[in-house]
């Protein structure tokens, strides 16, 4: 499966005008090959005003059929032209899924990303790791549902875990109680050997 991530910058103040357009856009464009899934995300941390649309489809191929689907709808026009009013920037990330995913549970909910640089030729170990991290934050009750990428596109050796959350505050009350376990610090000792930097990044999934 591949992701497909548009991260826009929005201009100030213009989040909630994103929400309501990207919720509308699937009545205007109508059937078609649709994507697996489609999420939207606004910012909790970072980049004040970030909007992520994210889609996931079987194969590149079948996004770039839906993607042209959609340019030559007669609706798309008029959509994309508040759009552009609205955005300052952009960038579009290409990632793969290394397991099957069922989606998120709801809106509402905290998407905690945490990216990481493996060192050269370590991503398969670190996918590894990240797998068997994801089971440590369920069996903790830090998060639930985690899924694994890896880059498909942009910088080489990227390896990332997602994972939802109630809230900030559930995160890291438990996230410290899990620090304390043996097996964690055995896990974070390995991983340690297999990455060179990470970074946390905090969503509100919208759609």
């Amino acid at each position: 499966m591949i992701q497909i991530r548009d991260v826009y910058q929005l201009k100030f103040g213009r989040i909630d005008q994103a929400v309501e357009l990207f919720g509308r856009l699937p009545q205007l464009i109508g059937p078609g090959t649709a994507p697996v899934r489609h999420n939207a995300m606004t910012d909790v941390s970072g980049s004040m005003y970030t909007f992520i649309s994210e889609l996931i489809f079987p194969n590149l191929a079948g996004w770039e059929s839906r993607r042209n689907e959609i340019f030559r709808g007669p609706e798309f026009d008029g959509w994309f032209k508040e759009f552009q009013l609205i955005v300052q920037t952009g960038r579009q990330e290409f990632y793969t899924l290394e397991s099957e995913h069922g989606g998120w549970t709801r809106p509402g909910v905290i998407i905690v990303r945490e990216a990481y640089r493996a060192l050269k030729w370590q991503i398969r170990p670190a996918v590894e790791l990240l797998q068997r991290y994801g089971a440590l934050l369920e069996d903790a009750n830090v998060g639930r549902n985690p899924r694994i990428l890896t880059d498909l596109s942009g910088d080489m050796f990227q390896a990332v875990i997602e994972i939802e959350t109630e809230g900030l505050s559930d995160w890291e009350a438990s996230r410290r109680e899990l620090y304390r376990r043996a097996d964690f610090q055995v896990w974070f000792a390995q991983l340690s050997s297999r990455v060179e930097m990470g970074w946390h990044e905090f969503y509100r999934l919208e759609i």
